[in-house]
């Protein structure tokens, strides 16, 4: 089965499917994390949960113990669940490898396996792709990355202006796990008034109007002078190194 998008595993577990091994890879671990939320949700019964979900490291597991794990029945449930963390440790366990492989070619109905891959490992494993219900979890597109940041700020009680909302995925360059941080944070103040971009960029520390995008947008206008009085304050920021915003101005010309 080739590798699905996130929304499609949110569109099957929606209808109610459920496949008996999912295998979620690619850089964005904080999607992977929602998955298995999702996943566990549709396959446990909440008040048996805890009996019937085992969550282990795939590094640590031997061929015998991948088995058990594997084929255990659920306890007073239809039931049970399995999370297996940084299966890309199996390169250096071969053995245990190939006795998951061999639980694929006859897998057991009562047991859902969730497998998932450090970011930190690039290429996704070919077997678990064919095998699994495959989730690439990829870093989301501008507009999408706006309608995740919204949701979660509804569900954590957190309401943003427009202009917030948009600052803070340019404060944090869209990347999800700092969104969610800064997101944790947002939820300490007053909250009788939608929080402000001013408010966003303070707590964040990059105030609106001075993020890495800004000084692109600068440098592309012709604006050299505000590009350059920019350069100071953004070098300051975390994560923002002169090579990103050269990578940054490079790659907006190649689409221009």
């Amino acid at each position: 089965m080739p590798a699905q998008t996130y929304d499609a595993l949110l569109r099957s577990l929606a209808k109610g499917e459920l496949a008996p091994v999912y295998y979620l890879h690619g850089p964005e671990d904080i999607l992977k994390d929602e998955a298995v939320d999702a996943i566990l949700d549709r396959a446990l019964e909440p008040g048996l949960r805890e009996l019937n979900l085992d969550q282990r490291s795939a590094g640590q597991l031997d061929p015998e113990a991948i088995f058990a794990l594997c084929t255990t029945l659920p306890m007073m449930a239809t039931r049970r669940a399995v999370v297996l963390r940084e299966v890309e440790a199996w390169k250096r366990r071969p053995k245990t490898r190939a006795a998951f492989l061999s639980y694929l070619e006859r897998t057991v109905a009562e047991t859902v396996v969730i497998l998932i891959q450090g970011s930190t490992e690039t290429d996704a494993d070919r077997d678990l792709v064919r095998g699994a219900f495959s989730v690439e979890c990829e870093p989301l597109a501008p507009e999408r990355a706006r309608r995740w940041l919204m949701r979660r700020a509804k569900r954590l009680g957190v309401a943003l202006e427009d202009a917030a909302a948009d600052h803070l995925l340019a404060a944090t360059g869209g990347e999800l796990g700092a969104v969610a941080a800064e997101l944790e944070k947002l939820r300490a103040l007053p909250s009788d008034q939608p929080i402000t971009a001013d408010q966003v960029g303070a707590l964040v520390g990059v105030r609106h109007g001075e993020t890495v995008y800004d000084w692109r947008d600068a440098a592309l206008d012709g604006a050299a002078g505000r590009a350059a009085r920019m350069l100071a304050p953004l070098l300051d920021q975390s994560g923002v190194t002169a090579v990103r915003l050269v990578s940054l101005l490079g790659t907006s010309l190649i689409g221009v």
